[in-house]
């Protein structure tokens, strides 16, 4: 692998500007003094509205050019320019807070913070007369509270696309290998929990996504897929999503690697892409595939090459599960970081006739 390209990539993710939070703040400040004039506003239906449409739906007409040069910079700093219409929205922090709405109580408007979240010592939000309060990172305001900040499963959705286009045209990723009318062999999610998916309750639900990694059943070189676990919110609950995980067609040797992670409000999807692409498409350049040890270890890899800031709990790496095998059944299994816990079934898929 080299090291030195590796080490520039990392680093230009670490080194990338932060979001500025006081762009945020100050959104966050005047939504607070203008609330008579949009709250309540339409809900949606996961109570959240792009921040776009309420300027333009409440005739906010101040904050329009504050609000376009905000989107403007999230996309860029996502490297989601182009990929989506909007970012940047106003939700509810929790959909037990629109019972209170309905009763007349009088929110308050939060933004989300720069730096480590696990370093958070409050959380900042502005009432009506743009008066400043402060509260707790983590237990949920019993006030309702609108939230300024990122659409993440928006940022999601077309993020991993625009990753796994990248894996695509790097030839690290293809559709799955078999014939139309071939039983496919795959590996079923029966059942997952985690034990912390590190999301205070400003952030709302977690945006989980899994890189599973193996070799490539025709060529001596990584084969990656790009798993979006959306359904992975809540801390402690088990979900039961019979999703599949794993398409063996893909792998060499019955045999692959899967990391876990939940995608922050700092996450360059572009970086992302390019360092995936770079680390795997080196994997195995030394020496090839080691017969002796066919399994190359890629998940950790992979996960050796992500920024420190990446494992310091404040989102991002939540676990890994390596060398899984084609036609094994996991039970209660847990993560290398006993983060999280498996249940994986096999599964062979027949086709319709």
């Amino acid at each position: 692998m080299n090291k030195t390209l590796l080490l520039t990539l990392v680093a230009s993710l670490c080194s990338a500007p932060a979001l500025a939070a006081n762009s945020d703040r100050q959104l966050a400040l005047d939504l607070a003094r203008d609330l008579g004039q949009w709250q309540p506003a339409t809900v949606a239906k996961d109570y959240a509205v792009p921040l776009g449409t309420l300027i333009k739906q409440h005739h906010l007409d101040a904050l329009a050019t504050e609000a376009a040069q905000r989107e403007l910079a999230v996309q860029a700093k996502r490297g989601l320019t182009g990929k989506v219409d909007s970012l940047m929205q106003v939700r509810l922090a929790h959909p037990s807070m629109k019972a209170a709405l309905d009763k007349g109580a009088a929110p308050l408007v939060a933004y989300v913070p720069d730096g480590d979240e696990s370093q958070w010592s409050a959380i900042e939000a502005f009432a009506a007369d743009g008066s400043s309060q402060m509260l707790d990172v983590h237990q949920l305001p019993a006030r309702p509270v609108f939230v300024v900040g990122q659409d993440g499963r928006k940022a999601q959705s077309a993020g991993l696309k625009l990753v796994r286009q990248a894996l695509v045209e790097a030839g690290l990723s293809s559709p799955v290998v078999s014939a139309d009318t071939a039983p496919l062999s795959t590996t079923l999610v029966q059942s997952i929990r985690a034990n912390d998916v590190q999301e205070p309750w400003l952030l709302g639900n977690a945006e989980v996504f899994a890189v599973v990694a193996g070799i490539d059943p025709f060529a001596d070189e990584p084969q990656v897929d790009i798993v979006d676990i959306p359904y992975l919110d809540d801390e402690d609950k088990t979900y039961y999503p019979n999703q599949v995980l794993v398409y063996w067609d893909r792998y060499r040797w019955g045999a692959a690697d899967v990391v876990f992670f939940e995608q922050d409000s700092d996450y360059n999807f572009q970086d992302l892409a390019s360092l995936l692409v770079q680390v795997l498409g080196q994997a195995l350049s030394a020496g090839g595939v080691p017969e002796a040890l066919p399994f190359a270890q890629l998940g950790q890899q992979i996960i050796k090459a992500m920024p420190s800031n990446w494992f310091s709990n404040d989102d991002d790496y939540l676990d890994a599960f390596y060398t899984l095998e084609q036609n094994q059944v996991y039970s209660n299994y847990p993560g290398a970081s006993g983060n999280i816990r498996v249940n994986l079934v096999p599964k062979t898929i027949n086709p319709t006739q």
